[in-house]
């Protein structure tokens, strides 16, 4: 028996392209004003032609996510954090229904994740997470602390070992797109490295109860960002 199939809807190698470079903004492993890789690099990378990159850049820099310079220093941008706040904000706005249920989804995937994690986690997994906590320690902006997040998140979902749960996590964060906390509450950077010190050291400790406290501290966070923002909006 066939069951829940639906319609495809045919996309374009250029609107393939476009997707990837949104998720990699969204969820800010992609820096405000980064300028990307040369088009050689990207086209080969994505195994489109040049020119099929060009419309993916063109349909970018149309909904603001890049801007495309000219000239000897020219190259694709990201736009600046000001710009992706406010667009991060706006998009919440529309739909914050649809985002609560994008937090739903990085809260269930993320504290399986967890827990899973205290297991199954090596050596190089622990590194990872580590080098992020100290980017997220080091990082002078609150774009290069989402960045350092994200790594960290991302590495705990890859030591649990499933990729579908891996693929969930890299899924909500991208289809999340919280702004940047520019003026961050007092206390709050604080609060966020001791979170996620805390789950590091549940995983190091191999406490799967442990990590999921300490995973539901970090998700905590997520659900305070998007409440935040829809109370704003309203």
């Amino acid at each position: 028996m066939l069951w829940g199939l639906r319609p495809l809807e045919p996309k374009a190698a250029h609107g393939l392209a476009v997707d990837l470079l949104q998720r990699q903004i969204h969820s800010g492993l992609l820096l405000p004003e980064e300028r990307l890789p040369a088009e050689r690099q990207l086209s080969d990378r994505f195994g489109i032609s040049r020119v099929t990159l060009r419309e993916a850049l063109r349909v970018l820099e149309t909904s603001q996510y890049i801007s495309v310079r000219r000239g000897a220093q020219g190259g694709a941008f990201v736009s600046d954090a000001d710009r992706l706040g406010q667009m991060a904000r706006r998009r919440i706005a529309r739909a914050p229904a649809a985002s609560m249920r994008v937090v739903e989804y990085l809260v269930v995937n993320q504290v399986a994740a967890a827990r899973f994690a205290a297991l199954r986690r090596g050596p190089a997994d622990l590194k990872k997470m580590r080098e992020a906590l100290a980017l997220m320690r080091d990082a002078p902006d609150a774009p290069r602390r989402k960045q350092a997040e994200t790594l960290f998140l991302l590495a705990v979902a890859d030591s649990a070992q499933n990729p579908l749960l891996s693929r969930g996590v890299e899924d909500a964060l991208a289809e999340l797109f919280l702004p940047f906390e520019t003026a961050p509450e007092e206390g709050s950077v604080a609060a966020a490295l001791a979170a996620y010190r805390g789950l590091l050291e549940a995983l190091e400790a191999e406490s799967p109860d442990s990590a999921d406290r300490a995973m539901e501290t970090v998700n905590a966070r997520f659900w305070g960002a998007i409440r935040r923002i829809t109370r704003t909006a309203a």
